[in-house]
């Protein structure tokens, strides 16, 4: 007899997801690498430049991504965990709602003080 869907957790997610989980890692990567390139560059950098430097557009454009894949990355995260410890659909949905909710308003929140 074989094993239905439902009881597999997260061992039925795709590779639309894995991939997507590798590329949200890999843009995090690059943006971690960026920050630490730009503080081990600090002693030189005053209030002036740093503001400068988050004024640029390219700057706004990869400090979104960097956030959206940070979110991206948390969510699928969230939602393997969650697949595989709370069996009761339900409660599963309204966790999942509850963190993407959250996750929604720290990205919003994080692009608004950049681009404000």
């Amino acid at each position: 007899m074989a094993l239905s869907d439902r009881h597999l957790g997260s061992r039925r997610a795709g590779t639309g997801g894995f991939l997507l989980m590798r590329a949200s890692a890999l843009a995090i990567l690059a943006g971690a690498g960026t920050l630490v390139i730009l503080i081990a560059d600090l002693p030189r950098w005053r209030f002036g430049p740093w503001v400068a430097l988050f004024h640029s557009l390219a700057v706004r454009i990869g400090f979104a991504v960097w956030l959206a894949a940070l979110a991206v990355h948390a969510y699928l995260g969230l939602d393997s965990i969650l697949k595989d410890y709370i069996h009761h659909a339900a409660l599963r949905f309204a966790c999942l709602m509850a963190s993407a909710g959250v996750l929604l308003a720290l990205v919003v929140y994080g692009v608004a003080a950049v681009w404000t």
